[in-house]
């Protein structure tokens, strides 16, 4: 059933609260799809939070709604660094389980690559995604995103290893 209902929009120091509420979830939901842990996203401050969600051009999010209820999101950020600013990374994708296979990932990413298509200085989206993930690869490679490597053992949760694959979006 497709997620009509959901309302996906840019998301504001004022979500900051759901967003790490949310984030906690994912990360307990699935340990081995976030670089932070529980410890890392619990020793943020609100500021930092904020920040990440929606700290200006650099930094942009977008929620999913479910109503006034935030059941996912997705963030990209684009490189600070002079010889890198062409380049933005897409970050944090999560769509909280009761509304999983609704296309809510699908719009989310879309309204990354869609800001990122508005700013005529990136060319390119990156993304890492756990290898193991099939159905967010398969998500990422329908939308146009091509496969350029795999970094063997490049999370460790507790005492697993798991590899990650990057990929990359070319938008001009």
């Amino acid at each position: 059933m497709p997620a009509t209902d959901i309302a996906i929009r840019l998301l504001t120091p004022a979500d900051a609260a759901a967003f790490c509420a949310l984030r906690l979830r994912a990360i307990l939901d699935s340990p081995s799809s976030f670089s932070s842990s529980r410890e890392d996203e619990l020793a943020r401050t609100p500021d930092e939070h904020a920040q990440r969600i929606a700290g200006g051009p650099q930094q942009r999010a977008f929620g999913a709604f479910d109503g006034e209820r935030l059941v996912g999101f997705a963030g990209l950020r684009r490189e600070a660094l002079r010889q890198l600013s062409h380049k933005a990374v897409l970050w944090g994708v999560f769509v909280d389980v009761p509304q999983r296979g609704r296309g809510v990932a699908r719009r989310l990413v879309n309204a990354c690559i869609d800001q990122a298509e508005r700013d005529p200085a990136i060319l390119q989206v990156h993304l890492s995604v756990n290898a193991e993930n099939n159905s967010a690869r398969q998500l990422y490679e329908s939308l146009g995103f091509i496969r350029y490597g795999t970094e063997p053992r490049s999370m460790r949760v507790g005492e697993l290893f798991y590899d990650e694959h990057h990929l990359a979006l070319l938008l001009r």
